[in-house]
């Protein structure tokens, strides 16, 4: 983690890396957003109050209500430091083991269940595939990462290469 902040990774175009890491903490403030229900399009919806229908621009198109997707970011800790990770849709479902109009049904109407899974997801050690990219928003200029992809990690995998690694320097 030291490293992608040291050497301004995705400072001047997208790069893309692989880190091993632990979730430290899910920011599960602003988790999900009301997305369109269309399966081509992933935009924002603006709910009508005079009539009740979420509405998308993109697709000028109404629905009874939107399918919300997954975007938060989670503080990842290795041996050199820690980050936030941005995650979206995919990785979201993947980490917390159901979609985000569960979850939000769960922190609306049980937010026991919400916070448990919360929790679970805490503390899980991956493998993630990363993209950097610096943005510039009110002309305050930030790298922002993205998690592109997260595995469990294999630790009998994980512990070859170690032992290769070890029996590499010791001649």
């Amino acid at each position: 983690m030291a490293a992608v902040r040291d050497e301004n990774v995705g400072g001047d175009h997208a790069e893309y890396f692989s880190v091993k890491g632990t979730i430290v903490f899910v920011r599960s403030t602003t988790l999900a957003y009301p997305g369109c229900a269309s399966p081509d399009c992933s935009k924002k919806v603006i709910e009508d109050a005079s009539t009740g229908q979420w509405r998308c621009e993109k697709c000028e198109r109404s629905f009874a209500s939107p399918e919300y997707r997954y975007i938060f970011s989670v503080n990842v800790s290795d041996e050199t430091g820690q980050n936030w990770l941005q995650c979206f849709n995919e990785v979201g479902e993947q980490l917390l083991g159901c979609s985000a109009n569960e979850m939000i049904r769960l922190q609306q109407q049980d937010e026991t269940a919400f916070n448990q899974r919360i929790a679970d997801a805490t503390f899980q050690e991956f493998q993630f595939r990363c993209r950097a990219k610096s943005e510039t928003f009110n002309d305050n200029t930030r790298v922002r990462i993205s998690v592109m992809t997260m595995t469990k990690v294999d630790y009998v995998a994980e512990a070859h290469r170690l032992n290769k690694l070890i029996e590499a320097f010791s001649m």
